[in-house]
């Protein structure tokens, strides 16, 4: 058997453009620039579609955030669109070693019913505000009796679509056929209306298909946290 010994398929946004159109029944010849300013608008678009799918795995990162003494609120990335894991990172007294401590995830109105929210002591929860300018507020406030840093996982929006010099979307090689046939139907609605169920119907069993193999394949584990619990409302 005679093959490539390449794994390097990731062809440009123009590219999935120019396939987009195709199924749409629009050939590439016939492609204006008309055509390319509603393709990277509905490419964007559908990539805001994605973002709000959560969660895209290539898009996780780990952030952290140096803690201030008595400071309970701290700006986010405004790329952020949603928090996971989150932990609290003290730096031991030796001054190479750490301990982490995960925190609890609370909501707005929860934290709003606490009496006390100015008495510094060792965070144990957090409120994440889904603010233009995003928020993670911390109960308690931190002390000043050791180093700490606020350690989380957090799933960003996409890359924004970009056709010129060749670029590519941000989407790994498993989400190509998927991102393309979203695309399709984004644009059959202004050039291909009559289209358009067939190519939602495309475009809903491709994305159900690539986030199906988009998981992490380990058990599931579930640990009530109820010291966490006891000592935030009594």
């Amino acid at each position: 058997m005679t093959t490539t010994n390449t794994y390097t398929f990731n062809p440009a946004l123009a590219d999935i453009i120019i396939a987009a159109y195709g199924r749409c029944q629009i050939r590439r010849n016939a492609i204006s620039v008309e055509h390319l300013f509603d393709a990277a608008m509905a490419a964007n678009l559908l990539q805001v579609d994605w973002s709000n799918e959560q969660v895209n795995l290539w898009t996780v990162e780990l952030a952290q955030t140096p803690l201030t003494p008595f400071k309970d609120t701290y700006d986010v990335d405004p790329s952020t669109v949603m928090i996971m894991a989150t932990w609290i990172r003290t730096l031991q007294s030796d001054g190479t070693t750490h301990r982490d401590r995960i925190l609890t995830s609370i909501d707005r109105d929860t934290y709003g019913a606490y009496p006390d929210k100015t008495t510094p002591g060792t965070p144990t929860i957090y409120w994440f505000q889904h603010l233009i300018q995003p928020q993670i507020t911390l109960w308690q406030p931190p002390d000043d009796t050791q180093n700490r840093t606020l350690m989380y996982f957090r799933a960003r929006q996409l890359q924004d679509a970009s056709i010129p010099s060749g670029m590519n979307a941000e989407v790994p090689y498993r989400f190509l056929e998927a991102y393309t046939a979203g695309l399709a139907f984004k644009l059959a609605e202004l050039y291909a209306p009559a289209r358009m169920d067939e190519l939602a119907a495309r475009a809903v069993g491709a994305f159900d298909k690539a986030k199906n193999r988009d998981v992490e394949n380990s058990p599931l584990r579930i640990v009530p946290a109820m010291g966490v619990y006891t000592d935030a409302v009594y």
